[in-house]
């Protein structure tokens, strides 16, 4: 039983009280409670509120995961792989199954560099998190089905578009054995300008675990570098070791 199943069950128990009693007050402030719960769970995947949203790894040592979302994009991936072989890092690309049919090709060096591939929808969609699961579960069996012909692998895991989630999130994935992931850090490089920034804001966040997130997709080459090779400077400087998701969530 999932917390919003929890929840769910003590607002109809509530609920029906309220209506028993004819009181309007308590019958109003049980739905407005429950909207605003389930708000909270659409927006914070940490609160693992529809299902089990993994958002962070193991704590037994300081061990960290890149990860990074929205491509491949061929005007930033291709250097970004190259500094992640230079540097030695592993990592985990959550890629869009439209740019990996358009990318193929970037799709499968990623797999051959050794990182990870992943789902993240076929279409990322803003309103993704309003499809049925049966419509859901066929976006990512799309998603899992290019990737497979582009890369020659299953992903396991896949992050929601904007990261939103519902029960239907969790159904499809199930019915498709992905894991439901998330994030610990939220880097907001996407809309904060300064690598300085975007770096800072992350190690603010820092803690054994953490499941850092980040995008190659939209992000300007010179900016996504500057801001990658800035991080693992001052993780390393702060003794932690980035390892591969897969490795980090054992």
């Amino acid at each position: 039983m999932t917390r919003f199943h929890i929840v769910a069950l003590v607002a109809v128990i509530c609920g029906t009280t309220a209506l028993g009693l004819h009181n309007s007050i308590l019958l109003n402030a049980v739905v407005f409670a429950l909207l605003l719960a389930m708000g909270l769970g659409v927006a914070i995947p940490q609160l693992s509120f529809f299902g089990n949203f993994i958002c962070r790894g193991s704590t037994s040592r300081k061990c960290v995961a890149l990860t990074f979302d929205d491509g491949p994009d061929p005007r930033s991936t291709p250097q970004l792989l190259e500094l992640l072989r230079t540097e030695k890092i592993p990592a985990a690309f959550f890629c869009v199954g439209k740019k990996v049919e358009a990318h193929p090709e970037l799709a499968a060096q990623i797999v051959r560099a050794g990182h990870l591939l992943e789902n993240h929808s076929h279409a990322h969609s803003n309103f993704t998190n309003f499809y049925s699961a049966a419509r859901l579960q066929i976006e990512l069996a799309q998603t899992q089905a290019v990737i497979g012909k582009a890369a020659g692998i299953a992903p396991v895991y896949y992050r929601p578009p904007v990261g939103l989630s519902n029960p239907g999130t969790f159904r499809a994935a199930r019915k498709l054995n992905l894991k439901v992931v998330g994030w610990t850090i939220r880097s907001l490089d996407t809309v904060t300008a300064r690598p300085e920034k975007i770096v800072a804001r992350v190690i603010r966040g820092l803690q054994p675990g953490a499941i850092i997130l980040l995008h190659d997709g939209n992000i300007p080459a010179e900016k996504l570098l500057a801001t990658v090779k800035s991080l693992l400077d001052t993780l390393r400087g702060l003794g932690y070791e980035v390892v591969r998701l897969d490795e980090l969530l054992k």
